[in-house]
């Protein structure tokens, strides 16, 4: 046996005399690989059932970690999205609140901070199977019901300082406060006119009298208005107004050596008191305007334009420039002469930084008797005259500047319809016009405020200017 043979029966030796030393190697003897081939088939044919259970209830418990990190997962999404959701609201809340800042004129003098990082975390609650419970109050009404009554507060300055509303209707007084409203008006009205007593043949050639006019009249009303209110929703009011006016007119006839006329007239004189009220017939919730029923009775306490005094043939000379005067009054009227009811509608709404209004307004005349002067000088003639019905309409926006001051813009158009005498209509006395009105308004105290207007006329019927100046003050009677 050489080497080579010896090595072999020692390793196989080594191997197989642990199983038989006695017997051949050749015969008894196995491969060793095959040994360790067989013996770890049995270890794991022993090891099988248990191993196979141990993955299960690993993979079991893998798939419930899973299940609960995803229900984890849903409640963290949720919560996120409920955050999210708060915080757009509060933002909207942050947008209004800047809004209702600028148009209080307050941005200045308030500074909003935002900090950088608005959101909390919050460790997430393990998955439950109750639902969540809802919260009992809705976040942010604290700042909502200051919102509103911001708001409301900015609505009452703006109408208050409107000189147009103050005579129509808008807010009205609370329930046992009483609103002196002393005030001053100046009207100014011009016209030119051109004048022909005669008649024309053919286009071109007229037979007659040819004066040019012009009449300048000033009204200043000083007046004493009153409001009560009887109920939150419900103002009686009472004005009282005495008039001064002041009028010239200058005549000339055509001619180069015709000679200017010239007469002015004045009066002074209570004018026309006017009774009313004005009921409130909503709160203006859940975005709805604010609706305001108005009734006006006005009286003819003033001095009627049919009584003042005239130039007549009788009272002047008879020469051609007196006679340009003939049927121009002596004194100005100070009040219309009829009674008249006024009915109206005031709408606002709230819209912030601003208020929209309007009003629309009809005039129901009632006709009376007169004796109407005679230019020539004889008796008077005893004529029933009636006054046409009128509609009018005003539009207009205000703006609070702060907490204190305010202003308002408005247009107001008025039709008139004809007017009759004896039952008849008479041609041509329909007319329109408007006026333009800026106001400004500021809050003294508490309770006085400051109101300026200034109207602008438009068309030849309207006044060319007028000048409204207002300081009403209100009184607490129980």
């Amino acid at each position: 046996m050489d080497s080579g043979d010896f090595k072999q029966q020692s390793f196989s030796g080594a191997v197989c005399g642990v199983i038989s030393p006695d017997l051949p190697w050749d015969r008894l003897c196995v491969p060793a690989v095959s040994v360790f081939s067989m013996s770890f088939a049995m270890a794991l044919a022993m090891a099988g059932p248990s191993h196979a259970e141990s993955v299960q209830d690993k993979i079991t418990t893998l798939a419930a970690s899973i299940a609960a990190q995803q229900a984890k997962l849903n409640q963290e999404e949720l919560q996120l999205e409920q955050q999210s959701l708060e915080l757009n609201r509060q933002q909207q809340l942050l947008d209004n609140e800047m809004s209702n800042l600028r148009g209080a004129g307050e941005v200045s003098k308030t500074k909003v901070k935002v900090p950088a990082d608005t959101t909390e975390y919050t460790a997430p609650a393990p998955a439950t199977d109750q639902p969540a419970q809802a919260p009992t109050q809705p976040v942010g009404a604290e700042q909502q019901q200051a919102q509103q009554e911001n708001q409301d507060q900015q609505t009452k300055v703006i109408l208050q300082s409107s000189t147009v509303l103050s005579g129509t209707g808008g807010v009205l007084t609370p329930k046992g406060q009483l609103l002196l409203d002393p005030s001053v008006e100046y009207d100014y009205w011009t016209q030119n006119q051109l004048n022909l007593n005669g008649f024309t043949i053919i286009p071109g050639i007229t037979f007659g009298n040819i004066y040019i006019s012009r009449v300048d009249q000033r009204f200043l009303t000083a007046a004493l208005t009153a409001r009560y209110g009887v109920t939150d929703n419900l103002e009686i009011n009472l004005k009282i107004p005495v008039v001064g006016a002041f009028g010239s007119m200058t005549a000339q006839a055509a001619g180069p050596n015709a000679i200017p006329v010239h007469t002015s007239q004045t009066n002074g004189d209570i004018g026309d008191i006017q009774l009313g009220a004005s009921y409130q017939f909503n709160s203006g919730d859940n975005g709805w305007p604010v609706f305001v029923g108005n009734l006006m009775f006005k009286t003819a306490t003033g001095q009627s334009p049919y009584d003042v005094p005239i130039y007549s043939s009788a009272s002047t000379n008879q020469t051609a420039s007196d006679q340009l005067l003939l049927g121009v009054p002596k004194k100005l009227p100070t009040g219309t002469g009829f009674y008249s009811l006024e009915p109206s509608l005031t709408v606002f709404y709230a819209t912030a930084p601003g208020v929209l209004f309007g009003n629309l307004q009809f005039v129901q005349s009632f006709g009376s008797h007169f004796d109407i002067p005679n230019p020539g000088g004889g008796p008077a003639v005893h004529e029933y005259l009636k006054p046409g019905q009128a509609v009018a309409g005003t539009f207009g926006i205000g703006f609070a500047l702060n907490d204190k001051a305010s202003m308002t813009f408005s247009y107001q158009e008025e039709h008139v319809f004809a007017s009759s005498a004896g039952g008849r209509q008479i041609a041509g006395s329909a007319y329109d016009f408007g006026t333009f009105n800026f106001g400004l308004g500021y809050a003294i105290t508490p309770m006085t405020n400051l109101n300026i207007g200034v109207g602008i006329g438009v068309g030849p019927y309207a006044p060319a200017a007028k000048i409204l100046v207002e300081l009403p003050t209100r009184f607490n009677l129980f």
